[in-house]
């Protein structure tokens, strides 16, 4: 069995033409022995906030690691379709990563190294062949599915195209002011919580904007509407609001550069 995740800001229909595009090249061009093979698509997210490469990168991060070897990811936030950016296929990890080169599969593929490892992480470009013709709008169909298709069929990532560098992306990194830690949102989830650019979460007690953050292990130690900050699953700092929603509570958003004052 062949597992193939999808990660857009495409929204509903879209996808469902990429995973078609997958199903009927691997039903055209299967041999006798794997016309039988099984593909198993899990749909990763397709509400991604449209262009942003950042909160796409996080999804993939926070989600790859979970997934067994050999499985292709296939991910397209991509503000450049069209253009001349390249579109790539990432392995890291006994993982394929497939999509466009801004930076959108690099925290994912870097997330499958264990540190102190030898292990390294290959980039190709994805050569599209002379007789394709791609829309100028959809490489997610006309470009990735097929690469997605290929490999799922046996292809190696250096059969796609040439080996190239790809563009990294970093969600930078917290930094200790005067006055506590100044760090950059680089997710918001469907809660309104604000996930932060920090591994760990403050040793001191901190305020944002003149409000307390209660610390606590889980979101029902805090009362009801309390904002606080906590280590979340994703292994990131956030800041939430007990059955409540602080990215409205605070009016703030992803990209944004706060700080956490020190009490």
């Amino acid at each position: 069995m062949t597992i193939i995740t999808l990660l857009s800001d495409f929204g509903s229909f879209y996808p469902a033409q990429m995973k078609g595009v997958i199903l009927s090249r691997l039903k055209d061009k299967g041999s006798r022995e794997n016309r039988s093979m099984e593909v198993t698509f899990v749909d990763i997210a397709h509400d991604i906030p449209p262009q942003d490469v950042r909160a796409g990168a996080f999804a993939l991060l926070s989600t790859a690691r979970y997934f067994p070897g050999g499985t292709i990811h296939i991910a397209v936030v991509d503000p450049g379709v069209g253009t001349q950016r390249l579109g790539l296929v990432v392995e890291s990890g006994g993982q394929l990563f497939v999509g466009p080169d801004n930076g959108l599969l690099l925290p994912a593929a870097h997330s499958l190294i264990t540190p102190g490892t030898p292990a390294t992480i290959q980039a190709y470009r994805i050569a599209i062949p002379p007789e394709a013709q791609p829309s100028s709008t959809f490489h997610g169909r006309d470009v990735f599915a097929p690469a997605a298709a290929l490999l799922a069929q046996g292809k190696i990532p250096a059969e796609m195209g040439p080996r190239v560098r790809p563009k990294d992306l970093s969600f930078g990194e917290a930094k200790k002011t005067d006055r506590g830690i100044e760090t950059t949102i680089i997710y918001v989830d469907r809660f309104g919580n604000l996930i932060l650019n920090m591994r760990k979460v403050p040793s001191f007690p901190v305020s944002l904007s003149g409000i307390k953050l209660k610390h606590v292990r889980t979101y029902a130690q805090a009362r009801r509407i309390e904002p606080l900050i906590t280590l979340g699953s994703h292994g990131f700092a956030e800041i939430a609001v007990n059955q409540g929603n602080a990215a409205e509570a605070f009016c703030l958003k992803a990209g944004d550069r706060i700080e956490l004052e020190e009490i």
